[in-house]
C-alpha cells in the first residue's frame, strides 16, 4: 500500500478511536463528590485547616465547582463572616485554575424568605419557650464540642458518623423549632440538590465538587445517592488522596 494512503487510514482510525472516546466520556453520569466544610471552624481544626482545604480541592481536579454562595456572594466575592473558607481557601483557586463555577444558595425572593423562615422559628421558640432553647443549645454545644474531638482529619469530618450525628441534631430541631424550621431545611437542602443535578445533567462525564457546610452533608448525599449522578463516597477518597 501507498505509504501516504496508509498515512491517512491510521489518520482516519485514530480520529474514530478519538471521537468513540469522546462519545462514551459524555455518555456517562457526572461524578459528584459531597465535600464537608467547617466554616470558620477549620481555624480550630487541627486535621482540617484551610490550607488542607485547598489542598484537598485542587487534588480532587474537578471540572466544575457548586458553592454554598449567592450568585452576588461568587460575582462580588466579598468576604464570608461565618463560611471563611471562601475568601481564605476556594477564592484564591478560581484565579489558579479554570473551573467552572455556580451557586447552590438561592436568589431573591426565595433566600429572603427562608432565611425569614428560620428566624420567624427561632424567635417564637425565644418568646414561648425560651428555656427549652436554653436546653437546645446546650445540646448543640455540646455536640459540637464532640465532635470536634473526633474531627481529627477532613475523612472524619466527611465520616457516616458525623452525618448520622447531624441528621440526628436536625430530626430533633425540627421538632423543637416547628414546621418553619423544618420547612426551610428541606427547602434549602432541595435548592441545593436542584442546583446540582442541574449541573451533573448539563456536564455529563464531568467530575463536580460540592462544597457545603458539614451539617448538609447528610441530607445531600442520601438524596444523591437514589439520583442519575455517580456519588463518590467522600471519606473513602479522602483517605486514600491522604495515603
Amino acid at each position: 500500500m501507498h505509504r501516504n494512503t496508509l498515512a491517512v487510514l491510521i489518520g482516519i482510525v485514530l480520529t474514530l478511536v478519538g471521537m468513540n472516546a469522546g462519545f462514551a466520556d459524555d455518555s456517562k453520569p457526572a461524578e459528584v463528590i459531597v465535600l464537608s466544610t467547617l466554616h470558620q471552624l477549620h481555624d480550630q481544626t487541627e486535621g482540617y485547616t484551610f490550607q488542607d482545604l485547598s489542598q484537598i480541592i485542587e487534588q480532587i481536579r474537578p471540572d466544575l465547582l457548586a458553592l454554598e454562595l449567592t450568585a452576588g456572594d461568587i460575582e462580588s466575592r466579598r468576604d464570608q463572616p461565618t463560611k471563611q473558607e471562601y475568601q481564605r481557601s476556594v477564592f484564591p483557586l478560581l484565579d489558579k485554575h479554570p473551573y467552572e463555577v455556580i451557586p447552590l444558595e438561592p436568589p431573591d425572593p426565595l433566600y429572603s424568605e427562608l432565611v425569614g423562615f428560620f428566624r420567624a422559628s427561632s424567635e417564637q421558640l425565644r418568646e414561648q419557650s425560651p428555656a427549652v432553647l436554653d436546653t437546645f443549645n446546650i445540646y448543640a454545644n455540646t455536640l459540637y464540642q464532640l465532635l470536634s474531638e473526633r474531627w481529627v482529619s477532613a475523612a472524619a469530618v466527611n465520616s457516616p458518623e458525623t452525618d448520622v450525628l447531624f441528621e440526628s441534631k436536625h430530626r430533633f430541631q425540627s421538632t423543637i423549632f416547628g414546621p418553619l424550621e423544618a420547612r426551610a431545611w428541606e427547602e434549602w437542602n432541595e435548592h441545593f440538590l436542584r442546583q446540582i443535578l442541574a449541573a451533573a445533567a448539563a456536564n455529563p462525564g464531568g467530575r463536580i465538587l460540592v462544597l457545603v457546610g458539614a451539617e448538609h452533608g447528610y441530607w445531600l448525599r442520601a438524596h444523591l445517592e437514589t439520583s442519575a449522578v455517580n456519588l463518590l463516597d467522600t471519606e473513602r477518597l479522602l483517605d486514600h488522596l491522604s495515603d
